[in-house]
């Protein structure tokens, strides 16, 4: 394996980025920005040089994390549609490096002046964290989590790109760095594990900031565990799913991309189930209400089950649209099958049974967390048997949905996923806008709508406080009607499938 700081794409950044000239203006740049902050926590601080060297610190701190998130994701989420675009990736893939040399290349040498400019920036910081009397532990921790955060969405950033023609990509970079405030919701919930994607709770904890998330630490199956240390783990294990889709696609044409295999994607379902469970904290079912601190919740084992469904739902979703076969290998599969040298577990063939294996496991692993607490919850409130029917309605409508992602791979739209997806989209808002209107104009069927509309979307079942709402009868009705449908896209794929190829004529001499 070519050695990193060996890497030619590095060096070739290095190289253009970091010419002389351009690198002494920016350390010039970043000395400037430093004097002009100091300069202002002095006026705030007048004769109090230990808060002065404290904010001083904190502002070039939260400045490092701007500037290094921002200008990796921005400019990750080009790396590889700005090639596309300007046609030179082709020549790039035709090289002797691999994937994962190209990966790094990438993933170091497009945002080097951000790290070069962090670099000459990081001495300063230190002194000042030291001598404003933040613990080393703290100071040394923040640059570990500067740098994970840093590589961890610049890996989002480049699988994005990748997955693109245009340069514009860089926008879907700066898109998963907004999520940083979206998942900070989960330090309220009974998963306060996911929260610690988000960089917010690390940094602010390990520096001690007065704030609601210095007063509990997430659970992993039972044990608190300190924010800073979960974040790094989280990015560790996520980034390596990151970097299995990208080495696995890096060097593939669009069409020919597919982020995972088959077995990959039910693991990847019960790595998130696994999440799911390890952080589920189990203090919520048994804390009475006088006994209850502001950041405790109660909740009943139903709406615990109701969220593993809707958990499972979208990834199956998720890697339904990540095992979708390209035209050419689905084709290939078909032949095979016919032949009877096919299986329908094969690597290229339709994704919906693999859907089946993945909402198994996911079932699975809710039954046994629900054996497993039986002695502290009894097992009649977890509800199984509704929970296995609503896991039974939600994999085939996902079947439903991947299966007409599928056929519309197989016609000749251009960006057939993603016009695809923009008419199941179509689909739900209407679904959800006719249900809407009829609640409203026959108020007396009030009640009756959410059972009507388990019949168009599964979204319904997901309503109950402590038991379920709606009856058995519909969510069979709703499971016998797509079971219809899929049927009827089966076999227009198989018509797509059937059909010949037409090789041109040559013309007359």
């Amino acid at each position: 394996m070519l050695r990193f700081w060996r890497n030619p794409l590095l060096i070739l950044h290095m190289r253009s980025d970091l010419r002389p000239a351009r690198a002494a203006t920016a350390a010039a740049i970043s000395l400037v920005v430093c004097t002009l902050i100091a300069m202002g926590c002095w006026s705030a601080n007048t004769g109090h040089a230990h808060e002065f060297w404290h904010d001083f610190y904190a502002w070039l701190l939260g400045s490092q994390f701007v500037l290094l998130g921002v200008w990796s994701a921005s400019t990750c989420g080009q790396a590889v549609a700005r090639e596309r675009e300007l046609k030179t990736f082709d020549f790039l893939k035709t090289t002797r490096l691999t994937a994962a040399e190209i990966m790094v290349g990438k993933l170091l040498g497009a945002p080097i002046v951000a790290y070069f400019i962090v670099g000459c920036t990081l001495p300063i910081s230190i002194v000042a964290g030291l001598v404003g009397g933040i613990r080393p532990v703290a100071v040394l921790g923040s640059i570990a989590l500067l740098l994970a955060f840093a590589l961890f969405y610049s890996l989002a950033a480049l699988l994005g790109s990748m997955l693109v023609e245009k340069s514009s990509s860089g926008a879907i970079g700066l898109l998963a760095l907004l999520t940083n405030g979206f998942l900070l919701g989960f330090a309220g919930s009974p998963f306060k594990g996911f929260a610690a994607i988000s960089i917010f709770p690390a940094v602010l904890t390990l520096h001690g900031v007065d704030s609601d998330l210095v007063h509990f630490s997430p659970t992993v199956f039972g044990r608190e565990v300190p924010w800073a240390i979960l974040t790094l783990v989280l990015y560790v294990l996520l980034g390596a799913w990151l970097v299995l889709m990208i080495v696995r696609n890096l060097k593939r044409d669009i069409p020919q991309i597919q982020l995972l295999s088959r077995w990959q994607c039910v693991a990847v379902v019960a790595f998130w189930n696994l999440l799911f469970y390890a952080f589920l904290d189990t203090k919520i079912f048994r804390i009475p209400a006088p006994l209850r601190t502001y950041s405790d919740s109660y909740y009943v084992p139903f709406q615990i089950a109701l969220y593993a469904v809707a958990w499972n739902a979208v990834f199956l979703f998720l890697i339904g649209v990540a095992a979708l076969s390209p035209h050419e290998r689905l084709k290939v599969w078909w032949r095979k099958w016919k032949a009877g040298k096919g299986s329908y577990f094969a690597p290229d063939g339709l994704p919906w049974p693999w859907l089946v294996v993945a909402a198994l496991i996911g079932y699975a692993m809710l039954a046994a967390e629900a054996l497993g607490m039986r002695s502290a919850v009894p097992l009649a409130d977890w509800h199984l048997g509704f929970a296995a029917m609503a896991f039974g309605a939600f994999l085939v409508f996902t079947a439903r949905d991947i299966l007409f992602l599928q056929w519309c791979l197989l016609t000749r739209m251009k960006q057939p996923v993603m016009k695809g997806f923009l008419l199941l989209v179509l689909y739900y808002v209407a679904a959800g806008i006719v249900g809407a209107v009829v609640s409203a104009v026959y108020g007396r069927f009030g009640p009756h709508t959410s059972k009507v509309l388990t019949l168009l979307i599964p979204c319904a079942l997901l309503s109950g406080v402590d038991k379920p709402e709606v009856p058995s009868t519909f969510i069979f009705a709703s499971i016998a009607l797509q079971v219809g449908f899929c049927v009827l896209l089966l076999l227009a794929i198989r018509g797509r499938l059937d059909r010949p190829v037409h090789a041109p004529v040559a013309g007359a001499a």
